[in-house]
């Protein structure tokens, strides 16, 4: 079978939740059933059909082309099968994900990430705020899976963040693993100002000194931290976007914190960065 492609007609005027439009939502479902799925626009229901031309019958590996940042919640709560859109993604993408893979050739927007518990998203171009983070009242963010940006993220990379590896490698914004309970966050452009404010636990690695640290952070000195170079390799080896962190070595200056909060969390940044 052929992969389910659904190519956008034309830009809607307001935004539209697919967030149905998953491996799950639409196993054993035959493409006349698959037209005829009722999708919010605004506060009025189109049929899918008068939104996307369909094509192919493989609900297990969907294409999504000349998407835009109108739809929203693509791949939202998918266990398993593979997403991948051309264009720009809207907000949630990957939100609540417990397995599978979502390939992004462009941007995303807000909480892309949120919530999720599995998986892995890969994301070409930036991403809005709360990459990883957490939905609104949760009190855990991403607990699971794997975040590849290739561009930039803005304001609270992987805020709540339990477990998981969030990795960017252009710039993010301000509060970078704020209030983060686990997990690794990996930034190779510039960050933000007060990264890990509010962290219990978890680890963030920096290629460059961020904008300005918290003082409820301590310096611990410039350490060998040989965790880093197995980390590095292990990544290097399980996804070929990460091959440049084979040869980063393992010094790094530690920053330990939020004091306010025990201190378990650690920021590092690298001395043999790119």
């Amino acid at each position: 079978m052929t992969p389910l492609t659904l190519t956008l007609r034309t830009r809607p005027a307001q935004e539209v939740d697919i967030g149905l439009l998953t491996p799950d939502g639409l196993q054993a479902m035959g493409r006349p059933a698959i037209e005829q799925i009722k999708l919010t626009c605004g506060n009025r229901s189109l049929r899918l059909h008068e939104l996307f031309e369909v094509q192919g019958e493989d609900t297990s590996v969907i294409h999504i082309r000349r998407a835009c940042d109108k739809l929203y919640g693509i791949g939202m709560a998918m266990s398993f099968g593979s997403i991948s859109v051309q264009g720009r993604a809207g907000d949630d993408v990957g939100r609540n994900m417990r397995g599978g893979t979502i390939a992004v050739r462009g941007s995303a927007g807000h909480g892309t990430g949120r919530g999720m518990r599995g998986g892995y998203i890969e994301v070409q171009a930036n991403t809005g705020d709360f990459l990883g983070g957490a939905e609104a009242g949760a009190l855990e963010g991403m607990s699971e899976g794997v975040i590849i940006v290739s561009g930039d993220a803005g304001a609270r990379v992987g805020d709540r963040m339990r477990r998981g590896i969030i990795y960017v490698r252009g710039n993010s914004g301000d509060y970078c693993g704020s209030r983060m309970k686990g997990g690794t966050i990996l930034v190779l452009g510039q960050s933000g100002c007060y990264p890990g404010i509010g962290m219990r636990r978890g680890t963030i690695v920096f290629a460059r000194k961020p904008a300005e640290i918290s003082a409820t952070f301590n310096s611990c000195g410039v350490l060998k931290m040989e965790f880093l170079r197995l980390l590095f390799r292990q990544l290097s080896n399980s996804y070929r976007k990460l091959a440049l962190l084979r040869n980063i070595g393992p010094e790094a200056e530690r920053f330990s914190g939020d004091l306010a909060l025990g201190g378990k969390g650690e920021l590092l940044v690298l001395h043999s960065a790119l």
